[in-house]
């Protein structure tokens, strides 16, 4: 046969091979970087206790996946936040309905548009160490150092991930199998009072080993 026909089919075979080595690796990566517990139902709820001149009271947060189609979630999310007027505290509830990329986290659609193009902070990736950059609504940072804490009655590996600002401060738990965040304890310092928010996992459909 001649050499330039057989080189034309080993040249072949060879991008062949690249190609069907490229999408297992793509399959792979796609396996990785989606949770296995990433699905339509999946949800998170945790206990938010507010703490500040002597008062506290309990609330809750909630985020609830209800679509997945390809690498787009949409999500439902709940939360509780803070104001203060004229030195008096309120709470207040906020809602919103997004569309998260489920490879990088980015916010691609928000019933609020002030999350467009910022990074979910409900989760976060699992291929992750001390030291690595985590990227989320409120900034972006590195994991300082992991902790054990008790959550959802068992004992979890966390990645712990803190922020400071004038205005406060913030830390946030990982969980190292799922990624998904467990707990946060956040000081808020408005108008000369100082609020103590710690929001804990406290009920939850997904497994967090898979």
């Amino acid at each position: 046969m001649n050499r330039k026909i057989l080189l034309l089919i080993a040249t072949f075979l060879v991008i062949v091979v690249i190609l069907v080595l490229t999408h297992y690796v793509y399959l792979r990566f796609q396996e990785v970087a989606n949770h296995s517990w990433l699905k339509p139902g999946s949800y998170m709820l945790y206990e938010q206790f507010f703490i500040w001149n002597e008062q506290s009271k309990t609330d809750y947060m909630k985020w609830n996946i209800t679509k997945l189609e390809d690498n787009l979630a949409g999500i439902d999310l709940t939360s509780h936040g803070v104001n203060v007027t004229t030195g008096s505290v309120e709470l207040t509830i906020g809602e919103v309905n997004l569309t998260i990329d489920t490879i990088t986290r980015e916010v691609i659609n928000c019933s609020d548009p002030y999350y467009v193009g910022e990074k979910w902070p409900f989760w976060i990736e699992t291929n992750v160490t001390v030291g690595a950059t985590i990227d989320i609504w409120y900034g972006t940072n590195v994991i300082s150092k992991n902790e054990t804490i008790c959550v959802l009655g068992k004992q979890r590996d966390c990645w712990v991930v803190e922020y400071n600002w004038r205005s406060g401060s913030m830390k946030r738990w990982f969980d190292k199998s799922s990624g998904i965040l467990l707990k946060i304890f956040n000081v808020l310092y408005r108008q000369g009072i100082t609020i103590v928010v710690t929001e804990t996992a406290v009920l939850t459909n997904i497994d967090l080993e898979s």
